[in-house]
């Protein structure tokens, strides 16, 4: 009886790592070829990044980056919806919050679509 309680608790462990493991983007950065902010409510555009490093460093960042499902969480909305294009064609949408949050793990950028949160403290350089 013991070993069966030592094999369920290795499994039920693996299954917590394997839940815990980085989410893909499927996003290239050389894909991204400018990044535009919006304010969240009056979809007002606030600021257009092309510094190619910056773009670099953010893509590899989330891409890279540890998650956690929000999916049964009840927290504000984001400051910003940040649009992750490439030339006209949007590729990625994402939630920004000025503040870093703490929703399962620290950080600012909520997959919208996927109800995810990204690890990543980077800051969007905006005015």
């Amino acid at each position: 009886m013991l070993k069966i309680k030592r094999v369920f608790g290795l499994l039920l462990f693996l299954s917590i790592l394997v839940g815990c493991q980085n989410d893909n983007l499927n996003l290239n950065h050389e894909d991204v070829t400018s990044i535009e902010v919006y304010e969240w409510d009056s979809e007002k555009l606030v600021a257009s990044i092309e510094d190619e490093g910056f773009i670099e460093e953010l893509v590899t960042e989330l891409d890279q980056a540890g998650t956690a499902s929000t999916a049964n969480m009840d927290f504000q909305s984001p400051n910003y919806e940040v649009h992750f294009n490439n030339n006209e064609e949007t590729l990625l949408k994402l939630g920004y919050f000025k503040e870093s949050m703490d929703l399962g793990v620290e950080g600012r950028y909520l997959g919208l679509a996927e109800g995810i949160f990204f690890n990543v403290e980077t800051r969007l350089p905006l005015k």
